[in-house]
């Protein structure tokens, strides 16, 4: 049982402080959050528009996170970590996605 509310509570803070993060991008577009060859090409003009996507990606992940962790604790199965793995990959897919369009 300590094992569930550990894993839980884990699970659950990281996917939280993984969407607050993805939210300061997105929203206040604190770039500087970010790793420095993320996003040395990106220009003023696309700021915006690197933040907005990045951020959502972040968010995503998060929020796969969060989901995995409640899963998880309702269910007890396995099977809980597919909702992580497809929000997983969703959320780098647009991580990736903004790089290559934004900062080349």
């Amino acid at each position: 049982m300590i094992e569930k509310i550990l894993g839980f509570a884990i699970f659950g803070s990281v996917g939280i402080l993984i969407i607050v993060l993805g939210w300061l991008i997105w929203k206040k577009e604190k770039i500087n959050l970010m790793h420095d060859y993320h996003v040395k090409k990106v220009t003023e003009e696309n700021k915006p528009a690197f933040c907005k996507l990045s951020g959502i990606g972040l968010i995503v992940i998060g929020a796969g996170l969060l989901a995995s962790a409640v899963l998880l604790g309702v269910t007890e199965s396995a099977y809980s970590f597919l909702c992580f793995a497809a929000c997983f990959v969703l959320g780098v897919g647009m991580l990736i996605a903004a790089g290559r369009k934004y900062n080349r």
